[in-house]
């Protein structure tokens, strides 16, 4: 699946989580998540690092623990490239 093709997926996943979950915390795609880092190129401490996340949180996430709305918006602006990696590093 390429780059872009996986973005879109990942998006369209975080949005119907958001319409079907109002408030708490969101269940992302986990294998997207996964296949989004790895077509990065980047480890895991890497790849959210850069949402304010640790290693062993994102590791969770990747396996189906609940993404939390914060970081469920930061990534859905991410993979739309509405943010980009100079945003989210301060």
């Amino acid at each position: 699946m390429g780059n872009e093709m996986m973005c879109d997926a990942l998006a369209a996943e975080l949005e119907a989580q958001q319409a079907a979950q109002a408030g708490g915390a969101q269940r992302s795609a986990p294998h997207e998540l996964r296949r989004l880092r790895i077509a990065k190129r980047e480890s895991q401490e890497k790849f959210w690092s850069r949402f304010g996340v640790t290693q062993s949180s994102g590791s969770r996430f990747e396996t189906g623990l609940a993404v939390p709305p914060p970081v469920a918006i930061l990534l859905r602006l991410y993979v739309n490239g509405r943010v980009s990696d100079g945003d989210l590093l301060a």
